[in-house]
């Protein structure tokens, strides 16, 4: 069962998405949002005489306790039991590294997805992802929060990370009206191609879910483009996924599936490690 969920919070327009996420999360499953403020306070300005960074600081406190307290506003209007964790931090590092303790307590952690356009900090997806445990609820930049989680697709390929997702998104699985695993195999079928996916789809009924199992033909470049087609034809609002290899979301090769997936996918992603 969810029963914290935690955002990173700046004040822009960023957090729209991400809130909405989160209270409809919190919608489904009763639960706790944290959020998460980190106010950039620099220890050294470039130039700066002592007496120049002393004001410059103190500005930059005096910014924050005025975006907190928007925020508070936010948190409060969601009518959901909230609170707001404030951090001063000298700088992103320093975020991505608190980010990671405050996550690894939290049951999903909700955040735009990573794709050239969304303001995280560069460390704080990959930190989160790979350091916590925990999967992430990523959303697109203009998500609403209006369509429901009710139709899941698990992109399943029996790695470890896919595993992971499964094991992660249980609690959203058990809840939603539709379940799909989806297998994507090569054109040139093996003898062990038909029998991929039965387990997991056993595993999930085992779990009081109705899965059904779902195939589609292509490429392994054409994964990412297929998962995508098929959650459209599907009707899908959510989308289970592992994330593949040990680089970083934002070092991800560009051909990479989890890569491509987070530059394209219309709906949530559920991603995992």
């Amino acid at each position: 069962m969810i029963k914290d969920v935690m955002l990173r919070l700046d004040g822009t327009s960023a957090d729209d998405a991400c809130l909405a996420a989160a209270a409809q999360i919190a919608a489904m499953f009763d639960c706790h949002i944290t959020g998460l403020f980190f106010n950039i306070v620099r220890d050294e300005f470039e130039g700066d005489s002592a007496d120049q960074t002393a004001k410059s600081k103190e500005a930059a406190r005096q910014a924050g306790d005025a975006t907190e307290a928007m925020l508070l506003q936010r948190l409060t209007r969601l009518h959901h039991s909230t609170n707001l964790r404030r951090f001063d931090v000298t700088g992103d590092l320093d975020l991505a590294e608190t980010a990671l303790l405050m996550a690894r307590t939290a049951d999903t952690f909700v955040a735009l997805r990573p794709n050239g356009r969304s303001n995280e900090p560069h460390d704080l997806m990959d930190n989160l992802l790979f350091g916590t445990g925990r999967h992430l609820f990523l959303v697109p930049d203009d998500w609403t929060g209006f369509k429901p989680l009710d139709n899941a697709i698990v992109a399943w390929n029996g790695s470890r990370e896919s595993a992971r997702a499964v094991a992660e998104a249980l609690p959203l699985l058990q809840v939603a009206k539709k379940v799909g695993v989806l297998v994507v195999e090569g054109e040139r079928q093996t003898r062990a191609d038909p029998l991929k996916a039965n387990d997991a789809v056993q595993h999930l009924r085992h779990h009081g879910i109705d899965a059904v199992k779902y195939r589609a033909v292509g490429e392994e470049d054409d994964t990412a483009d297929i998962l995508v087609t098929e959650c459209r034809s599907l009707g899908a609002n959510l989308l289970v996924i592992g994330s593949y290899g040990h680089s970083g979301l934002h070092e991800l090769l560009p051909g990479s599936t989890t890569s491509r997936i987070l530059r394209i996918a219309p709906l949530p992603l559920l991603i995992a490690h």
